[in-house]
């Protein structure tokens, strides 16, 4: 069994675990469990999920199925762009640098001193960036805020074999970056995978003090659309000029999955040299889609969803246990929260199942009960363990009484299930899963 641990903390150099006892993962930041044991684990979790998302669909259409992920990862195309489409000859005769002008503008950029490329995705242009500007043994800083960055900074620290350290405490993150040997690169995270905001002050702080211990500067801005949209901040290029930045054009942008790098023109020729010669640029259908996605990018309907999700926060408030924030556009309560509210509701002191089985489970049986389509079941491997109930694109036509009806019926559903892991196990693999 797995209880809530109130011990005193564990030395630094014990292995870390979780509120009740269970050891963290270092590479996703939490706990595996005896349903959730890896990423092959999280890959049939996630096919389970598009299953019945097919299910509801052949059954009732559009009106069976609510995106409430906060990702859209559409292709967008239009008229005229099948010529475009032929070959790569017929999309490099037509192109005339589009995406790049239109993204780098939307970033801040100046193109006299910046550049920027599309990687496939977000990970992809992490990788090439730190392949491209570190050497083995280099320290990397990352700062983020209340829990941990993108788990692609780190593999693609560790894969450029440097030395990564992070923080949540901007206080630790100056100590860190004035001891030796001096980091080589100070990462931020603008917006957590778990939806926490980086506040602009410790973020400016945070690249002028990097600036002073001669580290470069990499912004993570993959939610970039939201963070420009909700806190009237400056983009990534314009934000305390940074050496380079990654945004996403699939989050709370209407654009494929991918990743634009972008940053100083010296720096990004090697970063998209690297990329080429991995072959994780992206392909000419998303650099057509990701144009039309620029384009057509528009704040308000963020700012909608997010209007929307103060109004589900001030309901649930208490039924979270004030354990609920807002998640940019959407409301989310973090894995461990999840999991102790439900402990304290059915008066246990202990579960069989772990914080991210228990998003999962009761995101699945949301999913399976009103299609409502969350990131704790369709997401990738080592996404946040956070219930997050996202608010863009389908809030609206979900409705807020189905998303108070959803989290009640998800939490009553893992209520119920905290000594039945077998359940679990079907619900989120299958019964075929055995």
């Amino acid at each position: 069994m797995l209880s809530v641990s109130e011990a005193a903390p564990a030395a630094s150099s014990a292995p870390k675990r979780d509120r009740f006892g269970n050891l963290l993962d270092p590479k996703v930041g939490y706990a595996r469990g005896r349903i959730i044991t890896g990423e092959v684990a999280e890959a049939q979790r996630q096919q389970r999920a598009h299953a019945i998302i097919r299910e509801r669909f052949a059954r009732s259409g559009d009106a069976g199925v609510f995106n409430l992920t906060g990702l859209i990862r559409a292709f967008p195309y239009e008229a005229g762009d099948s010529e475009a489409m032929r070959s790569y000859v017929h999309f490099i005769a037509r192109s005339q640098g589009e995406l790049e002008q239109m993204a780098l503008t939307r970033m801040g950029g100046d193109p006299a001193r910046h550049d920027g490329f599309l990687s496939t995705r977000v990970t992809a242009g992490m990788l090439a960036t730190m392949l491209a500007l570190l050497k083995p043994g280099d320290r990397v800083l990352s700062l983020v805020a209340a829990d941990r960055s993108h788990p692609s900074v780190k593999q693609a620290v560790e894969l450029a074999q440097g030395r990564f350290e992070e923080t949540t405490d901007i206080e630790q993150y100056v100590a860190a970056l004035g001891s030796e040997p001096r980091p080589a690169m100070a990462v931020l995270t603008m917006i957590s995978p778990s939806k926490n905001h980086l506040p602009r002050a410790v973020a400016e702080q945070a690249i002028a003090e990097a600036r002073r211990a001669g580290a470069l500067v990499v912004l993570d801005d993959a939610h970039m659309a939201a963070r420009i949209s909700l806190w009237d901040e400056p983009p990534a290029l314009a934000f305390g000029a940074p050496d380079v930045a990654v945004w996403s054009l699939d989050k709370h942008v209407p654009g494929p999955r991918s990743g634009f790098v972008a940053g100083k023109r010296e720096l990004i020729g090697r970063i998209r040299a690297r990329a080429l010669s991995l072959g994780v640029e992206a392909q000419l259908g998303q650099y057509i889609a990701g144009i039309h996605a620029v384009e057509a990018f528009d704040p308000e309907p963020i700012r909608a969803a997010a209007r929307l999700s103060e109004g589900v926060l001030k309901t649930l408030a208490p039924e979270m246990d004030g354990k609920g924030y807002l998640a940019g556009a959407g409301v989310a309560v973090g894995g461990e929260d999840f999991l102790e509210i439900a402990l304290r509701r059915t008066r246990k002191n202990a579960s069989e199942i772990v914080p991210i089985e228990a998003v999962a489970f009761a995101s699945m049986k949301i999913l399976e009960s009103h299609g409502a389509v969350m990131i704790p079941a369709v997401g990738m491997p080592g996404a946040a363990c956070t219930f997050r109930l996202m608010m863009y694109p389908d809030g609206a036509r979900f409705g807020e009484r189905n998303i108070v009806d959803a989290w009640r019926l998800g939490m009553d559903a893992l209520c119920g299930a905290l000594d039945d892991p077998q359940q679990v196990k079907e619900v989120l693999h299958g019964t075929a899963s055995g």
